[in-house]
């Protein structure tokens, strides 16, 4: 019967509001008496990596950063690609040889004056104006190599045409310069 009293007792001073204040006490006690140096510093250590992560949530969840994410993920495949090719540069060194050669750019650039400038135009004039010769030339001989082909070109002979390598050298060209003209244009 002293069993049956004591879990009666105990029930009916859970019940009181002293006896839940006793209770929440004891258990404060309880968890402080087992908290150890270690325990505290993981607790402290994962409440910083908390307070960390929730900043990084603040910063992540602005409007350019949810368009920067949107546009990450739409070029990912090309972005990938890419970071792979710089890594390619930097484990070669190429990456270092660039760095180096773009400083050169920039200390001959600073050390550009007139009379070393119209030396070297005088010294680009020259092949510059082959070049011209020979591209127009060129252009001359496609004329007439385009006037003697009589085959129709349909879609699928479109298709094959751009399997030459030739043929897709020459079009990356014309994509690349037709990116370009337009600022050229403008600068007329």
């Amino acid at each position: 019967m002293s069993n049956d009293n004591g879990a009666v007792k105990t029930e009916e001073r859970q019940s009181t509001p002293s006896g839940r204040l006793d209770e929440a006490a004891g258990l404060l006690t309880a968890s402080l008496d087992s908290m150890t140096p270690a325990l505290v510093q993981r607790m402290v250590t994962t409440m910083a990596q908390l307070a960390e992560m929730i900043d990084l949530v603040e910063i992540l969840n602005t409007d350019e950063m949810k368009s920067l994410l949107e546009k990450a993920a739409e070029v990912a495949a090309s972005l990938e690609r890419s970071l792979g090719a710089v890594q390619a540069l930097e484990e070669s060194g190429a990456l270092n040889t660039l760095t180096e050669l773009a400083g050169f750019a920039v200390a001959m650039k600073s050390s550009m004056t007139s009379s070393i400038l119209t030396r070297s135009l005088s010294d680009l004039a020259l092949p510059a104006a082959e070049m011209g010769a020979t591209m127009l030339e060129a252009a001359h001989d496609a004329k007439y190599e385009a006037a003697k082909d009589t085959r129709k070109l349909g879609p699928m002979a479109l298709l094959n045409a751009l399997k030459d390598p030739q043929m897709q050298a020459s079009l990356k060209f014309l994509l690349a310069m037709g990116k370009r003209l337009p600022s050229v244009l403008e600068s007329l």
